[in-house]
């Protein structure tokens, strides 16, 4: 009876302090929360006034006017070139200190979330969820590209049936689907993905749903065969995309690029910091973009042939040549916004040794 009463009294204090340390926890989050708060007004406010200064110094440099010919150019509108050029360098890196402490704080859900997940906050705030996070998803975008592979391939040269091709599209529906919520959750979190490529998975997503819906007719057996060579080929070209981008990103994380390298993620297209190593990837690029175009090409004759009688010709057509046209354009943005950082780092290292 005695052991009782003691483990009793031993309980007892336990709770105690399990209750001490609980109120503790909750002032802490409380605190956290205001912290939280401030910090996000004072970013935004100082993010306004960034915007406000940045856009003076770009009226600033119109009138020093920077692209003078260098036989006209005073000595005071060099000098004030300088001042404006490295004052625009400054700018830039107090841009990247503002973004890299708005990742340590709670940011609003995109309207997609909102819908899926109401008000729960998608933000991780641990530096370790969001890399677990962010290679969760490169593992699921992996093993469904390799499944995708092996449907397309079934479906070409093994199995000739509506119904496996009706639950590959399906398959492609939900992956679309889940992916793009996944981007989004990635984009919340700091990963920098070009909004063009959440249109393309949208427009994908509508591609799959349509491709579901066409019944099985002539013109599905006609085009049936395009689509699944340029499915195989897609596989394939991302796949060795993914092996190369993965790789290439776990080497600029061990050369110390700091936190945009750790989030950035393997796309189906060229980004920006694929220049150094990738760039072999780009021809294998054009020929996706152009067999989009080729498809787009092949559904607009079919839709005029009399045995054609399904909307779904037409739609599909129109949808890849959206995706085709969008593709070519932001591959050539990419190479503009590399041609002109170029031409800016040339005119500011010209700057800094005069």
């Amino acid at each position: 009876m005695e052991k009782v009463f003691t483990d009793w009294k031993t309980f007892e204090d336990n709770v105690h302090s399990l209750q001490d340390r609980h109120k503790q926890y909750k002032r802490k989050i409380l605190e956290l929360e205001e912290i939280q708060g401030t910090l996000s007004k004072e970013i935004e406010a100082e993010t306004q006034l960034l915007s406000e200064i940045r856009a003076n110094v770009t009226r600033l440099c119109a009138v020093v006017d920077l692209k003078l010919p260098e036989h006209s150019a005073t000595p005071e509108s060099e000098m004030a070139a300088k001042q404006l050029r490295q004052l625009k360098e400054q700018i830039k890196d107090k841009e990247r200190l503002l973004q890299e402490v708005n990742l340590w704080l709670p940011r609003k859900n995109a309207w997609i979330l909102k819908v899926h997940l109401g008000s729960i906050k998608a933000s991780f705030l641990k530096k370790e969820d969001k890399l677990a996070y962010k290679e969760e998803y490169e593992t699921f975008k992996y093993i469904f590209t390799i499944v995708s592979l092996v449907f397309a391939f079934t479906n070409l040269f093994i199995i000739n049936s509506r119904i496996t091709d009706a639950l590959y599209h399906f398959l492609l529906v939900w992956y679309y689907c889940t992916t793009t919520l996944r981007e989004h959750v990635l984009r919340t979190n700091g990963s920098r993905i070009m909004p063009w490529w959440l249109i393309h998975h949208y427009l994908t997503i509508v591609v799959s749903g349509v491709l579901l819906m066409w019944p099985d007719s002539w013109s599905y057996t006609e085009y049936r065969r395009y689509f699944l060579y340029f499915s195989l080929y897609l596989c394939l070209v991302q796949l060795l995309q993914y092996y190369y981008q993965r790789g290439h990103l776990y080497r600029l994380r061990a050369l110390g690029s700091g936190d945009e390298s750790e989030m950035t993620i393997t796309v189906e297209g060229f980004q920006g910091w694929m220049w150094r190593g990738l760039t072999f990837i780009i021809p294998f690029l054009l020929v996706i973009y152009s067999l989009e175009l080729y498809n787009a090409y092949i559904l607009y004759h079919l839709s005029f042939h009399p045995k054609c009688q399904e909307w779904q010709v037409p739609v599909v057509g129109m949808l890849f040549f959206v995706l085709g046209s969008g593709n070519f354009l932001a591959l050539l943005r990419v190479i503009f916004n590399k041609w002109r950082a170029n031409k800016d780092f040339q005119l500011i290292t010209k700057y800094k040794a005069s």
